[in-house]
């Protein structure tokens, strides 16, 4: 692994280092993460990408500018779709009514100066189903219309990219009816929209156990009804609701792995409920990964962000969605998959190709690298450790795991001490994101949960257990060591 990532690394340099594409960005003090969530101190004159659907790319900028200029379009907000179907059930989803141009295959959304419409709500909804291009179609486009942009290499596979694909998510969760989506997102999107179709008058979507922040959004936003449950150990509560609502209820979302307490779910007594009272199981399986875990026999539909540990470099965006032999996903949700979804293809479908034939032999090397970072740090009294095999749900965890070797890329910690002090003086890359072959360490609850930290005595915060000092360490597959001891050194900078 190359050196200058345990490096200090300077704020608003991609990562990973040397690409294009790369899915994160540098914020290497805590100073610069309060300068992000503020939007002070010119912090998007340092901060120019980020992890893809936060921040629009250089490279669409390019192409969005290309566009406008052919359609003799100036002033205002633009946006651009990879389908005038995406434009117009995004402009639907936001309440918003922008001028929509078809642009060969895409569109291009475009807000009037003057308009009356937000833009923010549009882009809010079109990042959270996923209906966005990214910079590897951007380059693409740039370079077929001629437009200067650096040449760049990389590693492609073009010889049946996608059943390549297909081929090595059967072998890890046995199921052949798998779909490729664009990101992670998309694929969240649309098996939320094929329950909503199937399921008829259920209109009520339960969150169980503390999601990534944009699966919250999507249910808040578009649901029926919403039911939080924010602690995967509330199952009596869930239960009780169940009881209650049942026939009400279209379906349950919840991750084999919380994201970032790292708890898992009862996933059998959630299915016995289900199967009692008629609602589905989605099952988001990002962390995990199907080499850790056997959870088919448990959820009708299972996403997972390939983007994260599948691709294993971060920069490639993808998602799946895939349905298990015995799901209760009918044709009616699966065509609604298939009308929802943004494919995976062009040459992000090729580089995933490339990237995904190792997958298995990936995490079986980072779950041992990551066994030997919880060793190594779990009796040092200046942090609050959490990984998969210890707390909450760490017996729900071995109910579906394979083995105790199973440990996942993921570890969060607190630093029990001055968090900007330890933040500042921690030499490895911190960032948005995760599942990268570096190491890289994000602020999560900052980055992901900054109103929450801000609301009065962070009483959403204390209620499900989530420190505003949180770090999501991603340990990556490379030497460890390195890892353990860049985080040491910081714990003794730490005041």
């Amino acid at each position: 692994m190359d050196n200058r990532y345990y490096e200090p690394i300077p704020c608003g340099v991609p990562l990973p280092l040397d690409t294009p594409h790369a899915f994160s960005v540098s914020m290497p003090t805590y100073q610069d993460v309060v300068d992000y969530e503020s939007e002070i101190n010119n912090i998007f004159d340092r901060i120019r990408t980020a992890y893809p659907r936060i921040i629009t790319h250089p490279f669409i900028k390019q192409a969005i500018a290309h566009i406008k200029a052919e359609l003799d379009i100036s002033s205002g907000v633009s946006f651009l779709l990879p389908s005038m179907d995406a434009a117009f059930r995004v402009a639907s989803l936001s309440k918003t009514e922008p001028m929509v141009f078809l642009y060969e295959s895409y569109a291009l959304v475009h807000f009037p100066e003057k308009s009356e419409d937000n833009p923010a709500d549009f882009y809010s909804f079109m990042k959270h189903c996923g209906y966005m291009i990214f910079s590897r179609e951007a380059y693409t486009f740039l370079r077929m219309h001629e437009i200067t942009v650096e040449p760049f290499k990389e590693i492609y596979c073009s010889s049946r990219a996608e059943q390549r694909i297909l081929d090595v998510l059967a072998q890890g969760y046995g199921s052949q009816e798998i779909t490729l989506t664009n990101c992670g997102m998309n694929a969240i999107w649309a098996a939320y929209m094929a329950v909503r179709d199937q399921q008829g008058d259920r209109d009520i979507f339960v969150q169980f156990g503390w999601l990534y922040t944009d699966s919250i959004h999507i249910l808040r936003k578009v649901s029926g009804e919403f039911k939080q449950i924010g602690k995967v150990d509330d199952l009596a509560e869930l239960a009780l609701f169940c009881q209650e609502n049942g026939s009400k209820i279209a379906a349950i979302l919840t991750e084999t792995v919380s994201n970032p307490l790292l708890h898992a779910p009862d996933l059998n007594s959630i299915y016995a409920l289900s199967k009692e009272h008629g609602f589905l199981v989605i099952l988001d399986n990002t962390f995990a990964t199907p080499w850790n875990v056997a959870v088919s026999d448990y959820c009708d539909i299972i996403v997972e962000s390939l983007t994260k540990f599948a691709s294993g470099k971060g920069d490639c965006m993808s998602g799946a969605i895939i349905i298990p032999d015995g799901s209760r996903l009918g044709e009616v949700g699966r065509e609604t998959i298939r009308e929802m979804i943004v494919p995976l293809e062009g040459r992000d479908l090729q580089r995933l190709a490339a990237e995904i034939e190792e997958y298995r032999e990936r995490m079986v090397r980072i779950n041992g690298y990551t066994k030997q970072v919880v060793e190594a740090l779990q009796g040092d009294t200046r942090i609050e450790l959490y990984h998969v095999f210890h707390g909450v749900g760490s017996e729900n965890y071995r109910a579906i795991a394979h083995d105790e070797s199973c440990y996942g890329g993921v570890i969060s910690f607190v630093p029990v001490g001055d968090f900007a002090s330890f933040y500042d003086n921690l030499n490895l890359p911190k960032g948005p994101s995760l599942g990268a072959d570096f190491p890289l360490v994000m602020p999560y609850t900052l980055l992901a949960h900054w109103d929450l930290v801000n609301e009065p005595d962070q009483k959403t915060l204390k209620s499900i257990g989530l420190s505003p000092w949180m770090l999501r360490l991603s340990v990556g597959d490379d030497d460890p060591l390195k890892t353990i001891n860049a985080i040491r050194k910081a714990l003794d900078c730490m005041k």
